[in-house]
């Protein structure tokens, strides 16, 4: 069973714009540390999950990691040609940390994607969920309502080891 089939979605959603509110470079890995070695500012985390709503390919979401402050977001990258079918489809996007119940959450951004095409949440400190991984979670809806039985989550970063689970892919 896929790891985001096991977490909630629009309920999810809803308990993280109540729950709480708080430059990229290509990188793979990153270990949360008190005393950086660099502060580089937001990179990429591990690898995005793809995200194709009745066919056509929406776009991907990834996570990414604040190296100067410690911080997690998701980064919703909207597929040109969806983008220009679909100016009025939105997207959900957030942050969500892995094996705590309930789920801790950063507050998500939802936005329509004539407004632009990146989407990012707004980020939460790592250390707010013990232990500290976490996953970019996107889930689209198009203009007649449609959107996937299941969200799509980039892989899962563990920050205390570096190490990366597979992303979580949605279609439909």
């Amino acid at each position: 069973m896929s790891v985001l089939r096991r977490a909630l979605k629009p309920v999810a959603v809803t308990a993280a714009a109540l729950a709480l509110s708080a430059g990229t470079v290509v990188a793979g890995t990153a270990q949360a540390s008190s005393e950086s070695a660099s502060c580089t500012g937001w990179i990429n985390i591990g690898s995005p999950g793809n995200y194709t709503l009745l066919g056509s390919y929406a776009g991907q979401v990834e996570q990414e990691y604040n190296t100067c402050s410690g911080q997690v977001m998701a980064h919703w990258q909207w597929s040109t040609p969806y983008r220009n079918a679909h100016p009025y489809a939105h997207v959900d996007v957030m942050a969500m940390s892995w094996e705590n119940y309930p789920a801790v959450m950063d507050r998500d951004k939802v936005q329509n994607a004539n407004v632009a095409q990146d989407v990012f949440s707004y980020g939460i400190d790592i250390h707010t969920a013990n232990p500290d991984k976490w996953f970019a979670y996107a889930n689209v809806t198009d203009e007649h309502g449609n959107s996937c039985r299941y969200a799509t989550g980039g892989s899962v970063h563990d920050y205390a080891t570096g190490g990366n689970g597979a992303p979580d892919p949605s279609s439909c």
